[in-house]
């Protein structure tokens, strides 16, 4: 009885290990990439919304996209900062002067780069720069 019973706990402890369990596991978490834009061109005191397929950021009005796609992107705490759960091969950036006038609307291709860590992490891409 106790021999079956050392076996038994050898295998249960084991067989993580032998299967790849153990090392191999990788957490069930997102990550959150981020996009950096630069509005400078177009002065200090203005506001920058992006919007992808499905939905926009947060507009100068206050008012977001109520939506579940993971691209469409958030305000980050820094000026500038958009965050993405998902990332998107494009933006829509709309430029707004600080009274709500529309300045600027156009399209960008985004090019990320995506981990390669086992587990993953976030993508990152070089700054997105608006000119007027």
């Amino acid at each position: 009885m106790r021999r079956a019973a050392t076996t038994i706990l050898t295998a249960a402890l084991l067989l993580p290990a032998l299967t790849g369990c153990v090392m191999n596991a990788c957490p069930a978490i997102g990550y959150v990439s981020v996009l950096t834009v630069d509005a400078g061109a177009y002065g200090d005191d203005v506001w920058v919304q992006l919007c992808v397929p499905g939905g926009c950021s947060v507009g100068p009005d206050g008012q977001e996209t109520p939506s579940t796609d993971p691209t469409v992107p958030f305000v980050g705490e820094e000026p500038g900062e958009f965050l993405f759960l998902a990332v998107p091969d494009a933006v829509t950036a709309h430029v707004f002067a600080a009274d709500g006038t529309l300045l600027a609307e156009n399209e960008h291709d985004i090019t990320w780069t995506h981990s390669t860590a086992q587990c993953g992490g976030p993508s990152t891409t070089p700054p997105l720069v608006l000119e007027p």
